[in-house]
């Protein structure tokens, strides 16, 4: 870990106002200094007897007073520090969420959901946590030694000398102890809290499998075997810094000890200087152990920044990620004539054989078009190369001969609503999960309520105690598939969007529930010739409604009287 490669993560706007945090931390330290010399004319009218309880009282009073102002600036000099840490954390934090979802859905699908919500989480706060607060509390504690030891240096030259000798090789040889063994306890308690996380996550999420097939004590036990190790990573941690209180208390006896050898045989005051250098001890010791302290959680929270270099490689050069996505601009994108896909080949992985070559699709503004094919074939990755989630390795997405890429899809999908199997619900209510990204209270609840009544959900969330702001469970568990992939119905038409995808939007819901969706759907279509439909199915009855039915299975894709002609080639 080096000083240039954390001050390479810090983005640019942050060093600036680095540089008033120096500032501060070095006018706290002279406050502190201050605090202790203001003291020092009390202690030299009771140690050499030359003042009264009437002299002594009210310079001990302006002392006080001096004390209790200088501790409500050192109060707003922290609370500015803690402030510029805690931005400095959501900023950072910012920029790696974004680096993830800017990586795209292909990306997000592919990695561990628990290892990425880590790093952008916990590593992000340990570096500026365990990296950049520990330097800073390092610099202001290392500040404050530096101008009390020169003060007393300027004293008493040789008990100074002393005692820099002994608290000097104490520092270094420490430092440079535990240095490698803090590093690693780090980087092993961070993959230990992962695991932990992972398989919690894991034991919610398979909840009835992990049951019906007896598999829970096992999951237990990977639990417990992840909390031992963070355990055992904890207790080797606070022993080393049980270690250091302890050698800081031989440093300390040390110190005493050569300072009373040297004032037998010295001509100094031996009381006057006592009092003045144990006076001093009340900032120098704690400030050591201080300094021992963030040293050792620097050590142990190094891991964090070779995590983020290897995700923001040019950390703060750039001080915005571009996130395109469907909050992003929308000017300059319009869908007045047909989609298509031009020549497209896409594959997972550059070792694997393509999942669709050379293929060709159009789909004309106000159809309503079915996909089949049996399963593997490539039907959700077509889906998501209409959607924009998917980059084609050759050939391209167009819109009206719009070539599609990373800087226009955002302005793409936010013409398009999507209705997938398993709709997305957030536990919130009614109102946030179909006027989806919309503040509550900017929410058009008339337009919801006429949705609502269009898609067969009004009778029953009227009939709720609070309508509307009813909360739904977590992930929805508290309504039925065929209600769960109405809000996703209702959250599209609430966008307005102009191109509607269903991703097996009816596979998950009985028969009724099915002919319901199917026929709501089609009078949609029937109802807006501008509307666009596409539908991905496996059951006859959902693409009965369709004009055109594209079947994957087929070399020539085409409806009777379709003039566009389209290849695939299935996966191996």
């Amino acid at each position: 870990m080096k000083f240039k490669e954390i001050y390479s993560l810090i983005p640019y706007s942050f060093r600036k106002k680095g540089m008033a945090v120096a500032a501060s931390l070095f006018l706290r330290a002279l406050l502190d200094f201050a605090g202790v010399a203001v003291f020092i004319p009390v202690l030299a009218q009771i140690l050499e007897k030359e003042g009264t309880v009437e002299t002594v009282l009210p310079v001990a009073a302006a002392a006080m007073a001096f004390i209790m102002v200088k501790s409500l600036i050192v109060l707003s000099l922290t609370k500015f520090r803690s402030k510029y840490v805690f931005s400095l954390y959501t900023c950072i934090a910012d920029k790696v969420l974004k680096t993830f979802m800017g990586r795209g859905l292909l990306f997000i699908r592919q990695g561990n959901s628990v290892d990425l919500a880590n790093k952008v989480n916990a590593v992000t706060m340990t570096f500026t946590s365990g990296i950049i607060l520990s330097f800073l509390n390092i610099l202001s504690s290392t500040l404050l030694l530096i101008i009390i030891l020169a003060a007393l240096f300027i004293y008493e030259p040789l008990p100074t000398l002393a005692l820099m000798a002994v608290i000097g090789p104490f520092m270094f040889f420490y430092s440079g102890f535990v240095k490698k063994k803090m590093k690693n306890l780090g980087i092993a308690e961070n993959q230990a809290r992962r695991d932990q996380a992972k398989s919690v996550f894991e034991l919610f999420r398979g909840y009835p499998e992990y049951y019906v097939n007896g598999a829970v004590d096992r999951q237990l036990h990977v639990f417990r075997s992840n909390i031992d190790k963070v355990g055992s990573v904890r207790i080797y941690t606070e022993s080393y810094s049980a270690m250091s209180s302890g050698f800081m208390e031989m440093t300390v006896m040390l110190s005493i000890i050569i300072l009373m050898l040297l004032s037998m045989s010295a001509s100094w005051g031996i009381s006057m200087t006592f009092g003045i250098f144990a006076l001093s001890a009340m900032k120098i010791l704690p400030s050591v152990r201080g300094i021992v302290a963030c040293w050792q959680a620097m050590q142990s929270s190094a891991y964090s920044v070779g995590v983020l270099k290897e995700i923001l490689p040019d950390g703060g050069k750039t001080e915005e990620n571009s996130l395109q996505s469907s909050s992003g601009p929308v000017s300059g994108l319009s869908f007045e004539r047909e989609i298509s896909l031009r020549s497209v080949s896409f594959r997972y992985d550059r070792s694997q054989d393509f999942l669709l070559k050379n293929f060709d699709l159009s789909i004309r503004k106000g159809e309503y078009v079915g996909i089949k094919g049996h399963s593997g074939i490539g039907k959700t990755t077509l889906f998501n190369l209409l959607l924009g989630f998917y980059q084609p390795e050759r050939g391209a997405l167009y819109v009206d001969d719009v070539r599609i890429g990373p800087d226009n899809v955002g302005a793409w999908q936010a013409l398009l609503g999507y209705v997938p199997q398993d709709v997305f619900l957030v536990n919130g209510t009614f109102v946030e999960n179909v006027a989806f990204g919309v503040e509550p209270e900017m929410a058009d609840r008339e337009k919801i309520e006429t949705i609502f009544r269009k898609t067969g959900l009004w009778d029953w969330v009227s009939s709720l105690p609070q309508g509307m702001d009813t909360r739904l469970a977590e992930a929805g568990n508290s309504i039925s598939g065929g209600q769960r992939q109405r809000i996703g119905i209702a959250r599209a038409l609430y966008k307005g969007a102009s191109v509607l995808f269903f991703d097996e939007a009816t596979s998950s819901v009985d028969v009724k529930a099915e002919q319901e969706i199917n026929r709501f759907v089609t009078e949609l279509s029937e109802g807006d010739a501008s509307l666009t439909v596409v539908v991905i199915a496996h059951r006859q009855e959902t693409l009965a409604s369709c004009r055109r039915v594209i079947d994957l299975d087929m070399a020539e894709i085409a409806a009777p009287g379709d003039p566009l002609p389209s290849q695939v080639t299935p996966q191996a």
